[in-house]
Parts: structure tokens; C-alpha cells; sequence
């Protein structure tokens, strides 16, 4: 054998144990917080333990797997470049009223189910805040993601979008193939403004595709100006499913301007009242509804919104 060839065989061991051993240290990682769980016991310390050593070791990813429930008494907080992943049955229990999950930029939150259980909830489940400024270039997701008030007090928010003061902004996040059931708001947009002129706050340019929203009071809500200085325009929600229910009163009230909603309703009959489920502010312009929406059931405020007549 040349000494060539025992070099380069040499070098191959050497990168096959360094990568053995990067695996054998995200196995032990993830197993670790296999060690809780299905125990009734509060998990959120040990979660974001796992989640503060991930962005401080820049590993990037936290795992929760297996069949399993990890119950939360307090918030947890995704830091900036890591991934929350749970298995595709594994469940965060929300047991408490309190902003269970914020997104800093670059985080993400992937498969699982999202529970809450204490019918005092009235918060958000995922947060996003402006302060964080998300931006094309970062990964920040929502993806294939459940998640349920399961508690049936229908109060609380599932997904929120809020930025709020002096250059805060939320631009081109993807929240992807989630389902939202059970919710006083189901999908919410607030941009408010608290600082000067020359430092506008907005929520912009965001794709909300193949979302799933079921028995909730108020599907969609998007609460801004028109234009700056506190915008909200631009959103896409493409690939809705609306599953009305008996307690729903609006499927979006919207404000801002360019945003579009296309998809599906469902059972407009459950509705026991008779008010509009379809609400364009004095703050909207040029939103475009591409729904199965009676045109009866839009209030229309606003200035040059599309819908089928």
C-alpha cells in the first residue's frame, strides 16, 4: 500500500469519527430532554436550558421526540438561530396564562402540536415582536405546527405579529402548514406606533400558506394604519381553510393596504348572528378577498378593495 493511499485513509477515519462524534453529541443532546416529559412535571426550565446552550454552543437545533408531553408553566423564549423541532406527535402543553413561545429572528418552530389546557389562557401561543427586526435574509418559521385550545374557552391568540414603536418591523416571515383551532384569534397583525415620524414601525411582505383555522371567535386580524408610520400591507394568505363554528363572529377584520386572502370557507351557516364576518376598515386600501364569502356578509370601509360581487 502506498503511503499515499494510507494518508487519504487516515484522513477519512479522522472525518468519520469527528462526524461520529457530532452525532453521538446531538443524540445525547436530544435524549436528554427525553428524560422529562408524560410527567405532569413543569418542563420549561430544562427546555430553555437546552435552548439557551444551543445559541450560546451555536448548535442551532433543540429536539423534543417521541410520543410524548412536555407541560409548560412559563414562557419560552427561541433565540436567535435556533430551531425548536418536536416530533410530529410530541405536545407542549400550556399550562397557565402567559406568552408561551417568542420567536427571536432567525428562530423557528417546527412539526409538533402546540396545546393549551388551562382555560385562563388568554395570551399569545407564538409570538413575533418587531423589536427583533425580521428581515428577507433571516430563517425565521412557523411550519407544520398544530396548535389547539383544547380547553374550550375560545380566548387567547395563536399566532401574533406585533411591532410597536420607533423602526420595529416584521417583513417576509413564512408561517407554513400550521393548523389553529379553538382560539379567540386565530392569526392576529398589530402594528401600533409610539415614536417620531422619521421612524416608522410596519408588518410587511408576509406568507401565511396552507393554514388550517377551525372554531375560532376571529380568524384573521390585522389591526394598523393604511401606510406609514404603522403599516401592515403586503401579507399573502394563500391556501386558507376557514372551518367555521357556532362561536365564530368574524373571519378577518383588516386593516392596512396590498394585502391578499385566498382560500376556502367553510359552513358560514353555524353563524348565529347575522353581522358581517368580512370587515374592511376606514384604514384598508387595495385588499384583495378571492373567498367563497356572500358579498352580503362584507362591510367595506375602505378604499379600492377586491371582491367578488
Amino acid at each position: 500500500m502506498s503511503k499515499q493511499v494510507m494518508v487519504c485513509l487516515f484522513i477519512t477515519a479522522l472525518l468519520t469519527a469527528a462526524m461520529t462524534l457530532g452525532l453521538q453529541k446531538i443524540y445525547i443532546r436530544s435524549t436528554s430532554l427525553e428524560a422529562h416529559g408524560n410527567d405532569l412535571k413543569d418542563d420549561a426550565k430544562v427546555i430553555q436550558r437546552a435552548i439557551n446552550n444551543s445559541y450560546k454552543n451555536k448548535d442551532g437545533l433543540v429536539k423534543l421526540t417521541g410520543n410524548k408531553q412536555y407541560v409548560i408553566r412559563s414562557g419560552l423564549v427561541i433565540k436567535e438561530g435556533v430551531t425548536l423541532e418536536l416530533g410530529q406527535n410530541t405536545k407542549i402543553l400550556i399550562d397557565g396564562d402567559f406568552r408561551a413561545i417568542q420567536l427571536e429572528k432567525n428562530a423557528s418552530v417546527i412539526n409538533g402540536i402546540i396545546e393549551v389546557v388551562d382555560p385562563n389562557f388568554k395570551s399569545e401561543v407564538i409570538f413575533l415582536d418587531g423589536k427583533h427586526k425580521f428581515w428577507s435574509w433571516e430563517r425565521t418559521q412557523i411550519n407544520n405546527v398544530s396548535i389547539i385550545n383544547s380547553s374550550r374557552s375560545h380566548r387567547g391568540s395563536a399566532i401574533s405579529l406585533h411591532a410597536n414603536g420607533d423602526g420595529n418591523f416584521i417583513s417576509f416571515v413564512n408561517v407554513i402548514n400550521n393548523n389553529v383551532a379553538g382560539f379567540q384569534n386565530g392569526i392576529e397583525i398589530f402594528v401600533d406606533h409610539n415614536g417620531s415620524e422619521e421612524e416608522p414601525s410596519w408588518i410587511n411582505g408576509n406568507r401565511f400558506v396552507n393554514m388550517t383555522l377551525d372554531d375560532c371567535v376571529n380568524y384573521i386580524v390585522i389591526d394598523s394604519s393604511v401606510s406609514v408610520p404603522n403599516e401592515s400591507s403586503g401579507n399573502l394568505f394563500n391556501g386558507l381553510q376557514i372551518q367555521l363554528s357556532k362561536v365564530s363572529k368574524t373571519i378577518m377584520k383588516v386593516s392596512g393596504s396590498f394585502n391578499t386572502f385566498q382560500g376556502m370557507v367553510w359552513d358560514q351557516h353555524l353563524l348565529n348572528n347575522q353581522d358581517k364576518v368580512v370587515r374592511f376598515t376606514q384604514e384598508s386600501a387595495n385588499n384583495r378577498l378571492d373567498m367563497n364569502v356572500d358579498v352580503f356578509s362584507i362591510l367595506d370601509e375602505g378604499i379600492q378593495n377586491s371582491y367578488a360581487e
